[in-house]
């Protein structure tokens, strides 16, 4: 089966905060079966450079391309065409995994087996407060399964997972590569996923 093919172009791009730029002149591409890592120490900005691709920061300078498309001025069109999964796990309090996973699915109208998802992350029948901190980032990291979304963007997506969780992830990983999915992904253990292009963001910080 042929997959419909992704891309996604950042070219010169330069991130702010408050007007003063943080990150110079990053500039990569990928497509559809392509994984960059964006390593760097804590405060480089890391989570800035996502956070601007993703549109939730202003471009200081620079393009973002999707699908040979230039979306630097449309911020909105870029978050329908990606898949955020943020360092923290932010989820509604109150409410139990199961009545979570419901609620994502039907947002998105994905048609993905839920008791699947529980199995595959061994997720526990209880509510958000009860569950500990890797539990709650495998809940954030079911979201991507349910968006169907070819580009992802992953801040630190391994944080509080034990070592079974990241196995998990990493073969949700590659079956997203192998589906034509592409990923941008930051992390401080880069040797996680082996094989991707690396960019150091000490090289570009204003800092």
């Amino acid at each position: 089966m042929k997959h419909p093919q992704s891309s996604i172009s950042i070219n010169s791009l330069y991130c702010a905060i408050d007007s003063k730029v943080i990150l110079s002149d990053i500039s990569f591409n990928l497509i559809s079966g392509q994984s960059v890592t964006i390593a760097g120490p804590n405060g480089v900005g890391k989570t800035l450079l996502l956070n601007t691709i993703m549109g939730f920061k202003s471009i200081f300078k620079g393009k973002i391309s999707i699908n040979k498309i230039n979306l630097s001025n449309d911020p909105s069109n870029r978050q329908e065409q990606i898949g955020y999964c943020g360092h923290k796990a932010s989820l509604h309090t109150g409410l139990n995994v199961m009545e979570i996973i419901e609620y994502w699915k039907a947002y998105y109208g994905s048609d993905t087996n839920t008791s699947d998802l529980i199995k595959f992350w061994d997720l526990p029948n209880k509510t958000v407060e009860s569950c500990s901190e890797g539990q709650r980032k495998r809940i954030a990291l079911v979201r991507l399964s349910l968006m169907k979304r070819n580009i992802w963007l992953l801040d630190e997506p391994t944080t509080n997972l034990d070592l079974v969780g990241k196995e998990k992830f990493l073969e949700l990983h590659t079956s997203h590569l192998r589906a034509g999915g592409l990923s941008i992904i930051t992390t401080h253990e880069p040797v996680q996923f082996e094989g991707n292009k690396i960019i150091n963001l000490d090289r570009h910080s204003d800092i």
